[in-house]
């Protein structure tokens, strides 16, 4: 996966995961490096491009994920 990929599913990631108080930064961040995407393909609008990262970031989710905290049942 290339870097500029992982920094977008990182970013999204901390976007819809952190603190609301540091959510507007995240935002920012996220729309900078999908504008840094877009130009790098032109002709490719925000809609496909989020279309394209959809299977990439549940991914990426699910690999994040922390795990329960609940002991297992016996």
């Amino acid at each position: 996966m290339s870097p500029e990929l992982e920094r977008l599913l990182a970013a999204l990631y901390e976007r819809d995961t952190c603190e609301p108080r540091e959510r507007p930064r995240w935002h920012a961040t996220v729309e900078r490096l999908m504008a840094e995407a877009m130009d790098k393909q032109p002709g490719i609008g925000r809609d496909q491009v989020m279309e394209a990262l959809r299977p990439r970031y549940q991914e990426f989710r699910r690999a994040h994920r922390k795990p329960s905290t609940l002991p297992p049942k016996a």
